[in-house]
C-alpha cells in the first residue's frame, strides 16, 4: 500500500464523500496535492482556521478542493494530525 501524499508535512486522507467524488471525476491525491500547492484562494466567504480552499483553473474548468486540519485517534491509541479532503469539484465557466 502506498502512503499518502503529503502537504505541509501532514497526510492527506479523504473523507468517504470526497472520494466517491476523485472516483467521478477519475483524479487522485496527486492531483489534490498539486491543486493546494499551486492554486488560489478561493473560498467565497472566511473560513474557520483549520480549512483550507483552493483552486486551480484548467481551460474552461475551475478544479476546486477543500481540505480541514484534524486530530484522528486510531483504536490503538495512536493520535495524528492530518489534513482530511471533504470536497473536490469540478465547475464549468463560460
Amino acid at each position: 500500500m502506498l502512503p499518502a501524499p503529503l502537504y505541509k508535512g501532514l497526510q492527506i486522507k479523504v473523507s468517504r464523500k470526497a472520494a466517491r467524488e476523485l472516483l467521478h471525476h477519475n483524479t487522485d491525491l496527486n492531483d489534490v496535492v498539486e491543486i493546494l500547492e499551486s492554486g488560489y484562494d478561493c473560498a467565497p466567504s472566511k473560513r474557520a482556521e483549520n480549512i483550507i480552499e483552493r483552486c486551480l483553473r484548467r481551460g474552461n474548468a475551475e478544479i476546486r478542493v477543500v481540505v480541514a486540519k484534524v486530530t484522528v485517534k486510531y483504536p490503538d491509541g495512536f493520535v495524528e494530525e492530518v489534513w482530511r479532503l471533504i470536497h473536490f469539484g469540478i465547475t464549468k465557466r463560460r
